[in-house]
């Protein structure tokens, strides 16, 4: 597989990126729904459960565990097309294992931070210092996300081939933090279409996700402009 970047792929990339962080969203309120009984709030990246639903249901936590294992299933996938010899699967592989933002949840967790912490800090509360929490939560994510990341690596033949994976690995979550963190969320903050109707979601998010889904099915066949073979 060699790597041919273009802005038709790149545009169509970034669709993809917003539809799986809307997705790995999703999941974690549907699964806060079905557990609590009623729906918590959110914006673009952050959710919550609904009032008093980790008091009254101590399985709470698996709602925030669901995202992540989401995220990581399609990860898994991608690498799974990047096995196959068709260039258009290994094109939707690879497009599917860096979407999805591998280095975003290995580089939370160890900073402390991130879904996977709040659910170890819960199933490992006690006995394990918050040092020991962190080296075992970022151990497992990078059993989790490392191979699909050298799987890429491997596949692709370009010459720097290392410098097209630190920049998979790092620009799409420049991308999340300036247009979904400071951009999007700053216009919801502000009271732009915020009122919550379906699934709890304000009216700006369900807005913008279909935009971009919309979008992304007109434009999918660009993410298969990235193989060259």
């Amino acid at each position: 597989m060699r790597l041919k970047l273009s802005t038709k792929y790149i545009f169509t990339f970034l669709l993809l990126v917003l539809i799986m962080l809307e997705l790995h969203e999703t999941v974690h309120i549907i699964t806060g729904r079905i557990i609590c009984g009623a729906w918590g709030s959110r914006d673009f990246n952050v959710w919550g459960l609904c009032e008093g639903c980790e008091l009254n249901h101590p399985f709470s936590w698996v709602a925030t565990l669901a995202g992540p294992l989401f995220s990581f299933i399609l990860i898994w996938l991608g690498m799974w097309l990047l096995c196959s010899k068709k260039p258009n699967n290994q094109s939707v592989g690879f497009s599917l294992v860096f979407a999805n933002i591998p280095f975003g949840r290995i580089s939370q967790a160890m900073m402390g931070s991130g879904d996977e912490m709040v659910v170890t800090r819960h199933l490992l509360k006690t006995g394990f210092s918050y040092t020991q929490m962190v080296v075992i939560c970022s151990a497992i994510l990078l059993l989790l996300g490392l191979p699909p990341i050298i799987k890429a690596y491997r596949v692709i033949s370009n010459k720097w081939a290392w410098l097209y994976i630190l920049g998979f690995l790092t620009l799409p979550l420049v991308f999340i933090l300036s247009y979904v963190l400071s951009f999007l969320n700053y216009l919801l903050n502000n009271g732009l279409l915020s009122k919550p109707w379906v699934f709890g979601t304000p009216l700006l998010i369900t807005l913008h996700t279909f935009i971009v889904l919309a979008a992304l099915i007109v434009t999918r066949r660009n993410l298969m402009l990235i193989n060259k073979d």
